[in-house]
């Protein structure tokens, strides 16, 4: 019997065995830092209990004591136990969060109770999703055999593993991606897959709203492929799954909104150079010098706003306003966030752990991947998922001010570490199911 014939039992192999044991590893306990891992957690308690989608008044109060004390956050969103990052109400309806994983973290958690292990399960389900979404995504493009390895690299891949037991949206994102750019894929030749990309889509943005940017790319794509079909059931099946949140929406909070309010608040301590500074992140003298409009840095009062969407709208007008009047600032921080994104030293496990993994495998992957893909940039398979690697970078690097993770996308350096992998070795590639023309067994 040949390898191959148990490839599928390998990749399942290799999904769960190094995630349980750094399960094992940490006690079946959540790891830490905790991060944002008790927001889940407790949205998704209060789902079960039929509280909705909305933060409890302890979470607020957690908050509340939690508070720093700093000039800069001491006089923002802490200073009132009854809201939540000092914009949602407790004990009502929000829109802050996404409800895609609070949701499914509540579905698991009827089945399990509020263990770690239902953590652990859901996020070990995604990552067998994923892997087997790489295998059938580079296999039917390229080839078996480079299919094969990138779904072994991507399920082995460290940091991957790390966030396995994390109660956070992070192994359902990267997961989802090689789902979405398989049907995004398939939707050229089968019609059943347009709609279906649509949806997957959907239902990431429901878990994360970066995922709204992949929609254009898929679309685009599709339609300099002359696929004009497929590119209008992307969109339509996109918009079918966010019907059911923005009805949700307009109906308790009266606006059919889609994005989380708490984006507001992440672009106004992103963007902001002192919030920044706490994190040990500093700009230079020659830019922070000539800062433009500062009195937008101050947190504004919201003594008179009570609802969700008013808070929402006033930071949200500061914060634009803002990046608006220091175009060097915003520019000099998304080029430096695109560095650090890119960097080896990114923070993810922490310590020198993290620095060893980016070093031996992450820093190689990215440089022979790309080396893979400027080789490859004419083959229309290959321009999808170098169009989504450059957006999601650009994007991150625009609001994202904390380097806490890589980016979601490392897929596409394993996606073309694999394909160098098989041309070195002579692996037969074949091209959407047509064998290249001089391709070697």
């Amino acid at each position: 019997m040949k390898l191959s014939d148990y490839r599928h039992l390998v990749l399942v192999l290799a999904v769960l065995l190094p995630r349980m044991a750094w399960f094992a590893f940490i006690g079946g306990r959540l790891p830490a830092p905790c991060r944002d891992q008790s927001l889940y957690v407790d949205m998704a308690g209060r789902i079960l209990e039929g509280e909705g989608l909305s933060f409890s008044r302890e979470q607020g109060y957690l908050r509340y004591v939690k508070n720093p004390g700093d000039e800069v956050f001491g006089e923002s969103w802490f200073t009132d136990p009854g809201y939540v990052f000092g914009v949602v109400p407790v004990e009502t309806p929000t829109a802050s969060v996404e409800p895609g994983y609070p949701l499914m973290l509540a579905g698991v958690f009827a089945l399990t109770g509020p263990r770690a292990g239902g953590v652990f399960m859901l996020n070990c389900i995604f990552s067998l999703v994923g892997a087997f979404a790489m295998m059938g995504m580079v296999g039917k493009r390229w080839g078996r055999k480079q299919g094969f390895l990138a779904a072994v690299i991507w399920a082995l891949y460290p940091y991957y593993v790390y966030y396995s037991a994390y109660a956070m949206t992070e192994t359902v994102h990267f997961s989802m991606l090689p789902v979405i750019l398989f049907l995004t894929m398939e939707a050229e030749r089968k019609r059943w897959a347009g709609p279906a990309a649509g949806l997957a889509t959907g239902f990431l943005f429901l878990v994360r709203s970066t995922a709204v940017v992949l929609v254009p790319l898929q679309v685009f794509w599709l339609l300099i492929r002359r696929k004009w079909s497929p590119a209008l059931l992307v969109a339509a099946g996109f918009a079918v799954a966010c019907v059911p949140w923005a009805a949700r929406n307009a109906s308790v909070l009266g606006s059919p909104i889609l994005v989380p309010t708490k984006g507001s608040l992440n672009l106004w301590m992103r963007n902001n150079p002192e919030a920044l500074e706490l994190e040990g992140i500093n700009v230079p003298d020659r830019i922070s010098g000539n800062i433009h409009k500062r009195h937008l840095l101050e947190y504004p009062s919201m003594d008179s706003l009570r609802t969700e969407l008013e808070r929402d709208k006033v930071l949200k007008n500061r914060v634009l306003a803002f990046m608006a009047a220091n175009p060097l600032l915003i520019g000099y921080l998304s080029v430096t966030r695109a560095l650090r994104f890119l960097s080896p030293f990114g923070e993810t496990v922490g310590g020198g752990f993290s620095v060893l993994v980016g070093l031996l495998v992450y820093f190689p992957m990215l440089v022979i991947g790309t080396v893979e893909a400027v080789r490859r940039r004419r083959d229309p398979g290959a321009m999808l998922p170098i169009l989504v690697f450059l957006v999601y970078l650009a994007v991150h690097s625009m609001v994202h001010g904390g380097v806490r993770y890589r980016l979601p996308v490392d897929m596409v350096p394993i996606l073309f570490t694999s394909l160098f992998a098989g041309r070195v070795a002579g692996w037969k590639e074949s091209n959407g199911g047509g064998t290249v023309s001089g391709g070697m067994e």
